[in-house]
């Protein structure tokens, strides 16, 4: 597998960095990739989409968690569409993600973690429906969604449910965070009405969008990493401490490059993830799991470490870098902790050996 960008992926990353580049950590830039079109890519032609790959999404949220910039990419995109594309039934994505596709709606997926668990419980409502009850702590973007899909427990397993966001019996509770660039939202549900979108295959297609999901935090995580590093890189070479730039002192040289060490390989393991088949489910799932190990703990020793070289200045608040520590430590949490992923790679290395 080639773990390196086509020369159309390198030039999507350098207009997008370039266009981001005139915003500042947390400003808005949602009009920007709607400008071009980059709120297509993932979905196929026939719901409206440009039919990219993954690996072209991820180039976007690398770009997107470079800048900080403040946009419903993930949690619409991401989360919520490509659940929908991948566990959802025919009729809904006919419906839902044209709108999804050119952003003229939001969506928000509530949901636990693995993406089949849930603490909102389902009952059979009339006709095609399934009425909600219950709460999720935590979901991306909650507030400001004009749809929520919902992955409910029902009596005969996991139901995937859509439902207007300001319907009856829908509450949503915006929380304060450590990350001020990314939302995270209490959504509850009191017999609330919401209409059936279950696909053929729930689990399975639950399980691919989770890898996808978890792929695309990755490549985020990494995008932000490296602009820790560039930082740095650039305050070491015009800080000057006994008449020479601190890039000269090797204990400074030594964490630039660890730094980079750690982004490299969790670059690698990204787009391997990115590029890998996402119908061998398992596999996908352990290259996801993989690269998001690496990337996070890439992204907050980048952070940590940007912090140390910036020294004084590192800690004040008009600097950018405690937005990349924020949003670093935020991000090890969503969608399972280090340790879970850990534990996944590891019980499928151990399965693996087992089967000889």
């Amino acid at each position: 597998m080639t773990l390196e960008l086509s020369e159309e992926q390198q030039d999507l990353s350098s207009s997008l960095r370039a266009s981001l580049s005139r915003t500042a950590a947390g400003e808005d830039v949602w009009p920007a990739l709607l400008e071009m079109g980059l709120t297509e890519i993932p979905f196929p032609e026939h719901v409206g989409g440009a039919g990219f790959a993954l690996k072209d999404t991820a180039v976007v949220m690398s770009e997107l968690g470079r800048s900080l910039g403040r946009a419903p990419y993930f949690s619409s995109v991401i989360l919520a569409g490509l659940t929908l594309l991948h566990a959802g039934s025919d009729a809904a994505c006919a419906q839902y993600l044209p709108s999804i596709a050119d952003g003229t709606a939001t969506a928000a997926l509530v949901t636990g973690f693995p993406f089949g668990t849930s603490l909102v419980t389902a009952r059979e409502g009339a006709d095609d429906t399934v009425v909600l009850d219950g709460a999720q702590e935590a979901v991306v973007d909650g507030s400001d969604a004009d749809v929520l899909f919902v992955v409910a427990d029902g009596s005969d397993g996991p139901h995937l449910a859509a439902i207007d966001a300001h319907a009856d019996g829908v509450t949503r509770t915006r929380r304060e965070t450590l990350d001020f660039t990314r939302g995270l939202t209490r959504v509850e549900f009191s017999d609330a009405v919401a209409h059936r979108v279950t696909g053929r295959d729930l689990p399975t297609g639950l399980a691919t969008a989770q890898a996808v999901a978890i792929t695309a935090l990755a490549a985020e995580q990494v995008g932000a990493a490296r602009a820790c590093l560039e930082m740095s890189v650039e305050y070491a070479k015009t800080r000057r401490q006994f008449g020479r730039a601190i890039g000269s002192f090797q204990a400074i040289k030594h964490r630039l490059t660890d730094m980079l060490i750690a982004i490299e390989l969790a670059e690698a393991a990204v787009l391997d993830a990115a590029g890998a088949d996402t119908r061998r489910t398992s596999e996908f799932l352990v290259a996801a799991a993989t690269a998001r190990v690496l990337a996070s703990r890439a992204a907050t020793f980048a952070a940590e470490e940007s912090i140390q070289i910036h020294g004084g200045i590192g800690f004040t608040w008009e600097h950018p870098l405690h937005q990349y520590f924020r949003r670093a430590k935020t991000s090890e949490l969503l969608l399972g902790s280090t340790t879970v992923h850990v534990e996944a790679v590891a019980a499928a290395l151990v399965h693996d050996r087992n089967r000889y």
